[in-house]
């Protein structure tokens, strides 16, 4: 594996995932970057200077940089010092820029109130959906996710009290362009324009109402309409790519984990 990757999504254009993994000679020049930054120190420790400002850092925690903020890291041990940093363009949060909140001003290691499991899981999930080709729903709900648990972005709750929430016809319009358009690879930004519901909102409101998010929504959509062109005897590339999936392995493992057995078996168990 390269010592550094670049992960990237053509319909997640402000979106770039990097992970460095034990480098021989590495210390940052100090620079800053346009996007907001947040990270997970995999392995190893660090020195940042941030903003005229020195701190340490090590395994587990997470670190956040605000677009445009001079930083600059120095690993104790390059060869044993291993990072991944989710890279977010302000652009993502229009039309509502002020949701984001770097509370903690230059302070770039967060609380250890936000430097918990969730966080790091949520880091993970990023890089393995941009990995394995996820849709982008399912990238842009984990990177809401991650923002609200680190507490970068906060919002006033747009949940209705009392339990069944009423379906609004904004959350029926976004689910019926889903109910339609399920086979594309279709963003938050997407759903805002069909909707007119700002996406920080959105996803609550179509979870509170529909009691699914809508990109698991989506996929069981995609997993539904599979499991009749498979009976119909259609072969399982044909199938994968006919319902959306990036490929066959994906495909399988979404499949196999709302269905209960691979395409291949139930293809097979149909016809017995």
């Amino acid at each position: 594996m390269p010592d550094i990757i670049f992960l990237r999504d053509p319909a997640l254009p402000f979106l770039e995932i990097k992970q460095c993994d034990a480098l021989d000679h590495l210390a940052y020049k100090k620079h800053f970057h346009e996007e907001i930054s947040i990270g997970l120190i995999e392995q190893g420790a660090t020195r940042i200077w941030s903003a005229g400002k020195r701190y340490e850092a090590a395994q587990g925690h997470i670190v956040h940089f605000p677009p445009l903020l001079p930083h600059a890291c120095h690993p104790q041990n390059p060869a044993d010092w291993k990072y991944t940093m989710v890279f977010i363009h302000p652009r993502w949060l229009d039309p509502a820029p002020a949701r984001y909140h770097p509370s903690q001003s230059d302070m770039p290691i967060l609380l250890p109130k936000y430097q918990n499991d969730r966080c790091r899981n949520l880091v993970h999930s990023c890089r393995i959906g941009l990995q394995q080709k996820a849709t982008p729903l399912e990238i842009e709900s984990m990177l809401m996710a991650l923002m609200r648990e680190t507490g970068l972005l906060q919002e006033e709750s747009a949940s209705v009290p009392g339990g069944n929430v009423p379906e609004s016809p904004a959350m029926l319009r976004a689910k019926k362009y889903l109910d339609h358009h399920y086979k594309d690879r279709i963003t938050l930004d997407t759903l805002q324009d069909i909707s007119g519901i700002s996406k920080f909102h959105l996803i609550r409101m179509f979870t509170e109402t529909y009691h699914l998010a809508p990109h698991a929504y989506q996929n069981l959509l995609r997993i539904n309409y599979a499991k009749e062109q498979l009976l119909q005897g259609k072969t399982i590339a044909d199938v994968a790519a006919e319902s959306g999936f990036y490929d066959q392995s994906h495909f399988t493992r979404a499949f196999a984990g709302c269905v209960g057995t691979t395409p291949l078996r139930y293809a097979k168990a149909a016809s017995s």
